[in-house]
């Protein structure tokens, strides 16, 4: 298989079949978020601290399409732009999730780690207090 056929992929926005060279989507649609780059930091210029709802319904450029675009950090420097946490709901402005959200996974992290590090000292123990030995006969 060639390198190219490793990279041929289904453009996520239109679904042409493309070569992928890092930037995820067809020619068209990137030169098309390009342009919307443009619209959506004058509206935010104007409009600092707007939803991805606000700025969805002054555009048109679709949610999901400005979920990408933020996730991709193309809006970094025009202002605050509030989306919602994915694991809540609650509107944020960096990141993946609200600060409750990330303490709580960092916390259930926390929890299965030592889970797992108790049951592999406790396996290691049971293992290390056995000993056999074997006798050879010649």
């Amino acid at each position: 298989m060639s390198i190219i056929a490793n990279k041929m992929k289904n453009c996520p926005e239109c679904g042409r079949v493309f070569v992928d060279a890092g930037a995820g989507l067809c020619n068209a649609c990137l030169r098309k978020e390009e342009e919307y780059e443009i619209i959506v930091c004058s509206y935010l210029r104007d409009n600092p601290g707007s939803t991805i709802r606000q700025i969805y319904e002054a555009t048109g450029i679709k949610e999901r399409t400005l979920m990408r675009m933020i996730r991709m950090g193309r809006f970094l420097d025009a202002g605050e732009i509030k989306y919602p946490c994915e694991r809540c709901g609650t509107l944020i402005n960096e990141g993946k999730y609200c600060e409750k959200c990330g303490a709580a996974l960092q916390n259930e992290i926390k929890k299965v780690t030592e889970s797992l590090n108790k049951k592999m000292q406790n396996t290691a123990g049971k293992n290390g207090s056995e000993t056999y030995s074997t006798i050879r006969k010649v």
